[in-house]
C-alpha cells in the first residue's frame, strides 16, 4: 500500500508556519508525505518537500501563468491524493493546474476572506470570475465569515460549501506575562506610565490601510498628548508609512518594529488593537487580542464584525481615519467606555485550536479520525 500525499498551497510560506502547522501534524501522524507550494522556503522537520514559487498580486502577470504551469508539472509527477489551497492567489493558480489534470485529487479551498463584495467594480468582478471558473474542481469550500458564506451560496462557488470558526487559535501561544515584565516591554519601546500604547499588528499594504491609522494618530495628538503607536509588521507599504511618519513629524510616537517573533508580549502590555484594514476573512490579531483581552478598534468589515460587538467588547469605525480617530478618541477619552469594554474582551473558545481543528479536519480529510489527531 502506496503512502498517501497530501499537497498545501498559500501564497506566503509564513502563512504555513503561522497557521497550518497543526494540521501538517495530523497528516504526518496518519503517514502522510506531506509537500507545500509556496513564496519562500522552509527547514520545518515536519515538511518533506517545499517548492519555492511565485505568486503575483496582479492577476494578469505572466509569473502567475509560469505559477500555474510548474504547479501542474508537480501535481502531476506526484499524483497527489489531497490538496488544499489557501487565500486568493494561490487558490486560483493551484485550482486552474487541476482544472487539466488526468487524475484529479480531492481538493479543498480554503478562503480567508473574499477579494470580491456584492456590488464592487471591475476588480472584483475578475476575483469573482477566478473562483467561478475554478469551482467545479473545488471539492469543498471552506469560509470564515458570515458574509463570504451568503458570497459562495449566492455564487455556487462549490460543490460542497462549510463554515469553519477559523483555523483555530493556539493558548500556549499567548502566556501571560508579569507586570514587571510588562513595564520592562513598555519602557524598551519608550511608553512611560502616564502613555497609551496602541498597537497596529499585519503586514503593510493597502488593505490593511495603516495610512490611515498614522492620520487618524497625527490627529490624537492634537487633544491627547502621550500616545505611543507601535507596528508589528513588514510589507510593501512600509516605507510609505515610515514617509508619512516623517512628514507628520510623528518619530516620537511611531515605533516600526517589523516581524515581531513573541507577538504576545505586544498584546499582553498594550492599552488598544487598532486595526484599519478593508477587508479580512477572520483576522487572527483581533482573536488574539480578544484572548489577551485587549480592548480594540477595528473597521466594521466582514471578519471583523463576525468577533466585534460594537460598545461591547471594542469599537466599529469606518475606513477613513476620521472615523478611526474620532472611535479612538471617544475610548481614550471615556475611562468608563475602556473599563466596560476591557471586562467583555475574552475569545469565544470555539476559535481555540482544541475546537476549530476537528471541524477543519472532518473537511480536509474524508477519513478523519480522532485517533491521529493530538
Amino acid at each position: 500500500m502506496k503512502n498517501k500525499k497530501i499537497l498545501i498551497c498559500a501564497s506566503r510560506v509564513s502563512h504555513i508556519i503561522n497557521f497550518h502547522l497543526p494540521y501538517i501534524e495530523y497528516f504526518r501522524n496518519k503517514n502522510y508525505r506531506v509537500d507545500i507550494a509556496v513564496e519562500g522556503k522552509t527547514d520545518n522537520s515536519m515538511i518533506d518537500n517545499c517548492y519555492d514559487m511565485k505568486f503575483t498580486k496582479n492577476p494578469f502577470s505572466p509569473d502567475n501563468l509560469k505559477t500555474i504551469r510548474l504547479l501542474k508539472k508537480i501535481m502531476s509527477e506526484n499524483d497527489y491524493d489531497i490538496i488544499y489551497s489557501n487565500s486568493t492567489l494561490a487558490g486560483a493558480a493551484s485550482r486552474m493546474a487541476v482544472k487539466s489534470l488526468k487524475n484529479k485529487p480531492y481538493f479543498v479551498h480554503i478562503s480567508h476572506g473574499y477579494m470580491f463584495g456584492e456590488n464592487d467594480g471591475l476588480k472584483s468582478k475578475l476575483y469573482l470570475l477566478a473562483e467561478k471558473l475554478t469551482e467545479k474542481v473545488t471539492d469543498s469550500l471552506v469560509v470564515m465569515n458570515s458574509e463570504d458564506l451568503a458570497l459562495a451560496e449566492k455564487y455556487h462557488l462549490a460543490k460542497n460549501i462549510h463554515y469553519i470558526n477559523g483555523m483555530g487559535l493556539i493558548p500556549e501561544n499567548f502566556p501571560e506575562i508579569s507586570d514587571t515584565e510588562k513595564i520592562t516591554i513598555r519602557k524598551n519601546l519608550g511608553v512611560s506610565d502616564d502613555m497609551k500604547m496602541l498597537l497596529c499588528v499585519g503586514e503593510f499594504s493597502k488593505r490593511k490601510n495603516q495610512t490611515a491609522v498614522i492620520e487618524a494618530l497625527n490627529m490624537l495628538l492634537k487633544k491627547h498628548k502621550n500616545i505611543m503607536l507601535v507596528f508589528a509588521g513588514e510589507g510593501g507599504m512600509l516605507e510609505n508609512c515610515r514617509q508619512l511618519s516623517h512628514k507628520y513629524e510623528l518619530d516620537t510616537n511611531i515605533r516600526f518594529l517589523g516581524q515581531v517573533r513573541d507577538i504576545y508580549k505586544l498584546y499582553r502590555c498594550s492599552d488598544i488593537l487598532v486595526t484599519a484594514s478593508k477587508m479580512e476573512g477572520l483576522p487572527f490579531n483581533v482573536m488574539e487580542a480578544l484572548y489577551c483581552h485587549l480592548p480594540v478598534v477595528v473597521t466594521a468589515i466582514k471578519g471583523h464584525s463576525d468577533l466585534i460587538m460594537h460598545g461591547k467588547n471594542g469599537l466599529l469605525t469606518d475606513i477613513g481615519f476620521m472615523d478611526i480617530y474620532s472611535k479612538l478618541d471617544n475610548i481614550l477619552s471615556d475611562e468608563k467606555l475602556y473599563s466596560a469594554i476591557k471586562k467583555n474582551t475574552f475569545l469565544d473558545e470555539k476559535y481555540l485550536i482544541e475546537n476549530a481543528k476537528p471541524e477543519l479536519l472532518k473537511i480536509l480529510d474524508k477519513e478523519y479520525t480522532e485517533e491521529f489527531v493530538t
